[in-house]
């Protein structure tokens, strides 16, 4: 009889113990995962890019560049380029092939980025595509800082003001499109070799380079893109004051002579206004088609 009472015993131990032992355990609470940031959200991106900018130690940014989950900043640093970045949860120092050849740098505050995600949605509008977007500031050329949104696969990149307006896509067969055309190619300049508009194509406009005694610098808008800066050496023409270049005249000449004779009324043009020939003052040359036309600046006909 005591054995038995010890064998139940024993087994009944077992069982408790075996009991115990399947007992789930509540696991300890853990605090909730940091949810990414979305930098399309109205001033979150503005508030990594000042982060990261703190954290490098430079405001001569070369180049910005924006996603909507990441944030990478190349700054000028010992006369080297930095990169720092927000990249999947973490910001710090990364590698960057970046080169630095007198890349104009810039200061992000003169850009509108309070809603990345509102020039997002304006550039999908524009370009018929909203496929993984992202936003850079550079240089695009000659010393010309430009914001734009581009995406993957790439479509047609779409560029912005830095108050985050669209840059205006122009028409130069019409008086706005020229007048803004001319405006944007000559910018401050005072002096300019020469003007030139193609109808279908945009305004260029050739200044002396600074500090050179042959050296002419070329800037040149085209209908979707903003000036585009370059340089060469070379020429011979006579410089004249850019004030003198008038867009009323220009589209006074396309008006006046389209139409007229052999030349449709909606045919293609050019003109070029420089002071080839010397004189006290610089006059324009239009071609339309196999026809030229050449005015005084105001845009009297000669011939």
């Amino acid at each position: 009889m005591i054995n038995r009472r010890r064998t139940l015993t024993a087994v009944c131990g077992a069982l408790v113990a075996a009991l115990v032992g399947c007992t789930p355990v509540t696991p300890a609470p853990t605090a909730a995962p940091t949810p990414a940031p979305d930098f399309t959200q109205p001033g979150v991106a503005t508030a990594m890019v000042h982060q990261l900018l703190t954290q490098a130690g430079s405001t001569k940014v070369l180049m910005l560049r924006i996603d909507a989950d990441n944030v990478q900043v190349s700054v000028l640093a010992d006369d080297k380029p930095v990169t720092w970045a927000y990249r999947d949860g973490q910001a710090g120092k990364v590698n960057s092939d970046l080169q630095y050849v007198d890349q104009a740098t810039f200061d992000v505050d003169r850009f509108n980025l309070s809603d990345v995600g509102a020039l997002f949605r304006a550039a999908a509008g524009q370009c018929g595509s909203a496929s993984r977007q992202s936003l850079t500031i550079v240089d695009s050329s000659g010393g010309e800082v430009a914001m734009s949104v581009s995406t993957e696969p790439e479509s047609r990149t779409v560029f912005f003001n830095p108050d985050g307006t669209l840059t205006p896509l122009l028409n130069f067969d019409t008086y706005s499109g020229v007048s803004a055309g001319v405006r944007d190619a000559l910018g401050d300049r005072a002096m300019v070799y020469s003007v030139s508009v193609i109808s279908d194509q945009g305004v260029t406009a050739e200044f002396p380079a600074s500090g050179s005694t042959n050296g002419i610098v070329r800037r040149t808008r085209g209908a979707k893109v903003p000036v585009i800066t370059t340089t060469r050496s070379g020429g011979d023409l006579r410089p004249f004051a850019a004030t003198r270049v008038s867009a009323a005249a220009i589209w006074k000449v396309v008006t006046q002579t389209r139409g007229q004779a052999d030349i449709a009324e909606g045919s293609k043009w050019s003109v070029t206004i420089d002071n080839r020939e010397k004189l006290t003052a610089p006059r324009m040359y239009f071609s339309f088609g196999f026809t030229v036309v050449v005015a005084d600046i105001d845009g009297t006909i000669i011939r």
